[in-house]
């Protein structure tokens, strides 16, 4: 598990978790690819703005996968790498999908390392913890008004509901505890679970307001295997994180 720091000097600031692309699936259609594109190009006009690889960027079709390996995009690497490479100072992480662990446990090889290493931005492998400063202080050398901690990973099993896709998420805090948000992707849905702890903070308990986030995709439905295992139509897209410097108490706010 990899730590990744991000400071943000602005007042607020913003993530962006993108995931389950499979570039080289038919079903990543045009729609799609114009839909990542605005939230990428969102990013890039704000300099507060950034984002973070959910994994399963590439689609790694085999005979053995739902996907038909023959009707795939035999340039899902190179385009994936063509998409990305103007965004990349921007990008603050990635972490591996199951669909490039195909790869790897076959040939014991990942993708998204050459991908990563092409691009110049972070490999974190299985897992991520975020470590997110926002507010820079005027009146303090490398003093941030606001510290955030949120956990990353692609996602595993099945969530035909929406309550199990979302139980999946809230399970990560088992892992790692006293985080902001925990995001994980897989299922294609996109949605935000938010509810209050407490947690011991300078003598005191506290309240915490924590963010369980599905990480959306970028699939059409029709016509493909969601369709044909009637899985649920999730809507297209990404959350965007939104961490507020100002206050003298977390702020965050989860959009979809």
């Amino acid at each position: 598990m990899q730590v990744v720091s991000l400071d943000i000097p602005s007042e607020v600031g913003y993530l962006v978790p993108l995931g389950d692309l499979h570039r080289g699936d038919t079903h990543l259609t045009q729609r799609g690819l114009d839909k990542l594109k605005g939230y990428l190009d969102w990013v890039m006009a704000r300099p507060n703005a950034f984002v973070f690889l959910m994994g399963d960027i590439l689609n790694v079709a085999s005979r053995s996968s739902k996907t038909n390996p023959f009707e795939s995009d035999k340039d899902e690497y190179a385009k994936s790498v063509e998409l990305f490479r103007p965004y990349a100072r921007r990008i603050v992480g990635c972490i591996t999908g199951n669909h490039e662990q195909r790869m790897f446990k076959e040939f014991g090889f990942n993708p998204l390392q050459p991908f990563c290493r092409e691009l110049g931005i972070p490999y974190c492998g299985y897992s991520s913890v975020l470590r997110i400063r926002v507010g820079k202080r005027s009146d303090r050398r490398n003093e941030f008004r606001q510290l955030y901690w949120g956990f990353a990973h692609h996602g595993t099993g099945g969530g035909g509901t929406m309550g199990a896709a979302l139980n999946k998420k809230v399970k990560l805090q088992e892992i790692v505890q006293a985080m902001d948000f925990y995001m994980a992707g897989h299922d294609h849905q996109l949605i935000n679970g938010t509810r209050n702890v407490l947690l011991p903070h300078k003598g005191k308990m506290v309240h915490q307001r924590v963010h369980y986030i599905d990480t959306g995709s970028f699939l059409d439905w029709d016509e493909s295997y969601c369709e044909e295992a009637a899985m649920a139509i999730s809507k297209q897209g990404a959350a965007r994180l939104r961490f507020d410097g100002r206050q003298a108490h977390h702020d965050l706010h989860v959009s979809i």
